[in-house]
């Protein structure tokens, strides 16, 4: 036993004296970003592996000293002996090869990359994570922003880290718990979130802000740009792919496929590296960036492993966000995320579990936890920089008191600005229209340190034109905040337009074009009582009981017959619907905000009166629907529609019934979206309508000369209305629109564009709209009017 013993220690020394572990990393040279899946092998050596998507490698050695060949797509190929103690890291640093992917003609052949690429798209469905019936899985992410010094001696770096006291300029870290169900039902749940600077942040990041989950939608969608996947269906016409490397294992082989659109294919395309395993031939690797470069550009890179029953499923995202000339070309701020994907469970989750309609949320103590759960989650130890980013942050944050800005922003998204225990309602604190002039006033409400159930609020405004004051309270009681359940009170001595829509309500932008040009009032004393809350996921209820004293503040008479009235009182019932099926809500901030829907989306109004409730004057029945949709073409750009329509079954004043779809004026020089941009507010009065507003979206697909760009939108809107009992009205000016109201128009966005601030560029544009058929006028001047566009683009 003894000598048995004294052998097995003498091979382990020896093994030991001549095997050993051999780690590294492999970096680009001149930016010092990590090269993902770069391919190693021993030279003279049947040993190979592949750098991991962090640009990290590992190698078991049986001599003291070889010879690595590196290779990468793109970079010289670099041999790098090693001839340090075992068990050391080393560093490869690779230069970049200029203009690699030159054109390669296979004339008379086919292409075997393309062959390849059929087979990927041909499996796409059976590769496709969410193809799958459900899935559950835990990520962690950490997202830092820094600078990036591109000079070779990396000096400006170095005096940058020194002013930033050895430390990132922000750090977020988060740990997450998701499920999915077939096609699109989704559940993050952010468990624990740590923000530099802030004691209780309200905000998260996590991959997929700013990538898709997988590679294997048609389209990869980057800051609202939808860029054609080259694995989509009939890509092979758009995209030129080439074999770069082919590495074999004893079990598979994998083949480096580098992509990039074809010349004087004029489409949004990427360009980047394909790694197909042909297990399934199903995407191993991936690395992609838009093959355009703008003011912000962003690289993801995708790693993706074998689990269960063979299937690929994606174990680490990356991405890399440069803003190219922010704060200067020389030092441009980078964002850097990595989410690192574990305890995969495949069809686990029942087909009749209720998901929340918010598709990320942060739990209620995702903030507070402690540093023993950031051991167990974490990815790897935090760096010496990771830690001064949140000692040095943190002090900074607490001195400044970062949390206070966090709650401005917060506010501001709802449309307040907070004071200590008052927010003031900016909605109500500033107006403008032709009746008024300027509103000078103020609208504040208490919040969450007074109560985060009962809020009290109250406005006054003055006008500058009518020389009137107009003002008003309401309380709200916040019964629920999981069904966003609450109830109001509310009273308005006010202005109101005359004959605007109902399913206009949802309408939350601070500033309505349409609201500048109003000119016809109506002086309103209302009671109203209100009631808000969600149901069954997707469907959003307003009720609300409303007794209003109407004065129009415009020359009419209302003479059905029976009476003859200026003035008047309506009490009704009213019922506002909204339904967004499958609607995406992120839970940031201290509130909802939609991500977008891609169903359409139904509004529906109905409004019931109560003659003789409160002394009302009318019994009638008011009904008001909308569907409006944006649908994504592959290679043909977004069309976006508005169909809408009303009806209304009794005679009754000009101010309930159905006006102001126009936005036709001398002194409104933008385009205002789904109105008449042709057709004067006021000009047609109806209580039946039906419109149809409809735009296509070309972006720049039809049009591509270098950084001239510009985005070419068609529109074509159409509109029919009657009105019965036209000689009811008396006093002022309509027309009916009983022919179809015909207009079209053209747009061209990003003619000219200015500079902002290195972020982005404000596009100028303009648009031509034309009336004609039955409502055309003799001269051309009188039927065109000519708008101005502005926009803001990356590219």
């Amino acid at each position: 036993m003894k000598y048995k013993f004294l052998f097995f220690i003498s091979l382990t020394l020896a093994m030991s004296h001549g095997q050993g572990l051999i780690r590294g990393v492999v970096l680009d040279k001149i930016t010092r970003e990590p090269l993902a899946f770069a391919n190693l092998t021993f030279k003279n050596l049947n040993q190979q592996t592949i750098s991991d998507i962090d640009g990290k490698f590992t190698f078991f050695e049986d001599t003291k000293s070889q010879t690595i060949i590196c290779s990468y797509v793109g970079y010289q190929t670099t041999e790098y002996k090693i001839d340090k103690k075992i068990g050391s890291n080393f560093t490869i640093e690779l230069e970049a090869l200029q203009n690699y992917l030159e054109e390669v003609v296979i004339k008379g052949a086919i292409n075997p990359a393309d062959e390849i690429i059929s087979k990927v798209i041909a499996n796409k469905k059976y590769n496709n994570p969410e193809s799958l019936k459900s899935f559950a899985y835990s990520s962690y992410n950490k997202v830092i922003y820094d600078y990036r010094s591109l000079k070779e001696d990396k000096k400006d770096s170095v005096n940058l880290r020194k002013k930033l006291k050895e430390s990132h300029f922000f750090m977020m870290e988060s740990v997450t718990e998701r499920k999915f169900i077939r096609p699109d039902l989704n559940e993050e749940v952010v468990i624990a979130t740590k923000v530099s600077g802030f004691k209780n942040p309200s905000f998260t990041t996590i991959a997929t802000d700013f990538q898709p989950f997988s590679f294997y939608n048609d389209n990869i969608k980057f800051f609202n740009i939808n860029y054609l996947n080259p694995i989509a269906k009939g890509s092979l016409t758009k995209y030129k792919f080439r074999i770069e490397e082919t590495l074999n294992s004893t079990s598979d082989t994998t083949y480096v496929i580098s992509f990039k659109p074809k010349k004087n294919k004029n489409f949004d395309g990427l360009q980047g590296l394909l790694y197909i395993n042909t297990k399934k031939h199903a995407v191993q690797y991936v690395i992609a960036s838009p093959s355009e470069k703008g003011r912000i550009d962003i690289k993801i890179q995708q790693k993706y492993a074998l689990i269960e029953d063979g299937f690929w499923f994606p174990e680490q995202l990356n991405f890399v966000v440069r803003f190219n000339d922010f704060p200067n070309k020389a030092n441009p701020m980078i964002i850097d995320g990595k989410t690192y994907i574990s305890d995969v469970k495949l069809n686990t989750i029942r087909d009749d579990a209720r998901l929340s309609f918010q598709t990320v949320r942060i739990d209620e103590n995702a903030a507070s936890k402690d540093s023993t759960f950031w051991k167990k989650h974490r990815i790897g130890e935090l760096n010496k920089i990771d830690g001064n980013t949140y000692r040095v942050m943190d002090s900074i944050g607490e001195k400044k008191n970062f949390d206070s800005y966090l709650t401005i922003i917060e506010k501001l998204l709802q449309r307040k600005y907070p004071l200590k225990y008052l927010d003031v309602n900016l909605s109500k604190t500033l107006l403008y229209n032709k009746y008024e002039g300027l509103r000078l006033g103020m609208g504040i409400s208490t919040n969450e340190k007074i109560s985060k159930k009962v809020i009290l609020g109250g406005f006054i405004g003055y006008g500058i034109n009518d020389e009137k004051y107009k003002y008003g309270s309401d309380i709200t009681y916040l019964v629920s905040k999981k069904h966003d359940l609450k109830i109001g009170l509310h009273y308005q001595n006010n202005l109101i337009e005359t004959g605007r829509y109902n399913v206009d309500q949802y309408n939350t932008s601070l500033f309505n074009l349409r609201d500048f040009m109003g000119f016809r009032y109506d002086k309103i004393d209302q009671l109203g009582l209100s009631t808000h809350f969600r149901s069954l996921n997707y469907l959003l209820w307003d009720v609300k009981f409303e007794t209003t004293k109407t004065s129009p503040k415009y020359n009419y008479i209302f003479d059905d017959g029976n009476q003859s009235i200026s003035s008047y009182t309506n009490s009704s019932l009213t019922v506002n619907l909204k339904f967004a099926y499958r609607e995406h809500f992120i839970n940031s901030f201290n509130q909802n905000i939609s991500t977008g829907c891609e169903y359409p989306v139904l509004h529906v109004s109905f409004s019931k009166g109560l003659k003789d409730f409160y002394q009302s004057n009318f019994n009638y029945n008011k009904i008001e629907l909308a569907v409006e949709h944006s649908l994504f073409m592959k290679n043909f750009g977004v069309t976006k529609y508005r169909a809408e329509a009303g009806y209304i079954d009794r005679p009754l004043p000009y101010g309930l019934l159905f006006t102001g779809e126009g936005s036709y004026d001398k002194n409104m020089i933008f385009v205002v979206n789904n109105t008449f941009q042709t057709m004067m507010p006021y000009e047609f009065l109806s209580d039946k309508y039906v419109n149809l507003f409809l735009t296509h979206n070309f972006g720049g697909l039809l049009f591509k000369k270098n950084k001239f760009q510009p985005n070419i939108i068609l529109h074509q809107n159409l509109g029919f209305g009657t009105l019965t009992n036209q000689t009811f009205h008396k006093l002022i000016d309509f027309k009916t629109k009983d022919k179809i109201f015909v207009e079209s128009g053209l747009q061209l966005d990003n003619l000219i564009k200015l500079n902002y601030f290195n972020l982005a560029d404000i596009g100028f544009g303009t648009a031509v709209f034309y009336r004609y058929s039955y409502y055309g006028y003799e001269s051309f001047h009188d039927n065109a009017s000519f708008k101005c566009t502005l926009s803001i683009s990356i590219k």
